[in-house]
């Protein structure tokens, strides 16, 4: 997948209901109420984080090549795309976001100085400049060579076979491999930059990088199926335990406790908004969420059946419609609801 694909497919799903910075958000990892939810409400979780350095200016000259190719229709308030590129087809793509949230940076780094460790080990050289310079992933990194007693060569040769194995057999394309490869650093041998490898192969630098993160959640999710030995170590800490962002799961502690929304935000010392928020969350992740304490069945069904006629999941519309509803439980209530409109 191409970097305006990528965004492409964001704004095919929240088409006319969304700002046309939405995306943007969602691909830097945004943590706001509205992007996590947004998240939940169009099943966005597989883009969540997976630039979470991209640049404004990079997008906004992605979105005017959306224009100039009439994909994008000028409008002051919401994403409305043509008919032509409603008509597009997006490549699939193994993007997770929302499961590793940006921790194939870190698994990569791992890699990447084990690599680089295991290569000039077995030309018997003990000193060398490290690639990653974090001192957390290089503590970790010497932790685990220890364990699998890296310097026994058939040791270093285990890893490889699994290094190539796995590769191999990740379902992505050759090119996606080949970057994964040419950012390994070795025994005279450095890493290419992303605008050597961009060059080489005549793709903009955010697409490189794009792929290079297709490549690692292709990668790490046939690593976390197989358990080889040697690598499935790297996946410590890697998959997030839960799939609540860390502040929501520590309001969910104090519901389960049996505070009220007031409660927790006096003893969080958060906004009402902020909780609220957090609510929507636990709503979107709990199929058994229990919504009733915060909306009552009957203005649920109003909610969701406006919802469906409107065609959208914009709150001012459905606002307008019920004003007895507030917002917060027309949130509440899209969050809910799972198919998509």
């Amino acid at each position: 997948m191409l970097f305006n694909e990528l965004i492409l497919a964001i704004m095919k799903t929240v088409n006319r209901q969304r700002t046309i910075s939405s995306p943007y958000h969602l691909i830097r990892g945004k943590k706001s109420g509205q992007t996590i939810q947004d998240i939940g409400y169009f099943g966005l979780y597989p883009y969540f984080g997976v630039l979470p350095k991209l640049d404004k200016k990079d997008y906004d000259q992605s979105v005017q090549t959306l224009f100039s190719k009439g994909y994008l229709l000028v409008n002051d308030h919401v994403i409305e795309l043509s008919k032509s590129a409603l008509e597009v087809s997006v490549p699939p793509s193994p993007l997770n976001g929302w499961k590793y949230r940006g921790n194939e940076a870190l698994f990569f780094s791992r890699l990447s100085l084990i690599v680089q460790t295991l290569s000039h080990v077995s030309q018997q050289i003990k000193t060398f400049d490290p690639v990653v310079n974090n001192e957390e992933v290089q503590k970790w990194v010497k932790k685990y060579l220890q364990q699998i007693q890296f310097r026994e060569i058939a040791v270093s040769q285990a890893f490889k076979n699994e290094l190539i194995t796995t590769l191999t057999n990740s379902n992505v394309s050759e090119t996606h491999k080949t970057i994964l490869m040419e950012r390994l650093s070795g025994f005279e041998l450095g890493g290419l930059t992303w605008q050597q490898i961009a060059t080489s192969k005549n793709l903009h630098i955010l697409d490189v990088q794009l792929m290079m993160v297709e490549g690692l959640h292709a990668w790490m999710d046939l690593i976390e199926q197989t358990k080889p030995s040697l690598l499935i170590g790297l996946m410590e800490g890697i998959i997030q335990p839960s799939s609540l962002t860390a502040t929501a799961a520590r309001t969910e502690k104090l519901f389960d406790r049996g505070f009220t929304i007031e409660q927790v935000a006096s003893l969080r010392q958060l906004k009402t908004s902020t909780i609220e928020d957090h609510i929507v969350e636990l709503a979107m992740n709990n199929p058994n969420f229990n919504y009733e304490p915060f909306v009552f069945p009957s203005l649920y069904e109003e909610i969701i059946a406006e919802s469906h006629r409107l065609k959208s999941k914009r709150l001012r519309e459905i606002k307008e419609s019920l004003p007895q509803a507030s917002y917060f439980q027309i949130r509440l209530a899209l969050a809910i609801k799972e198919e998509q409109l």
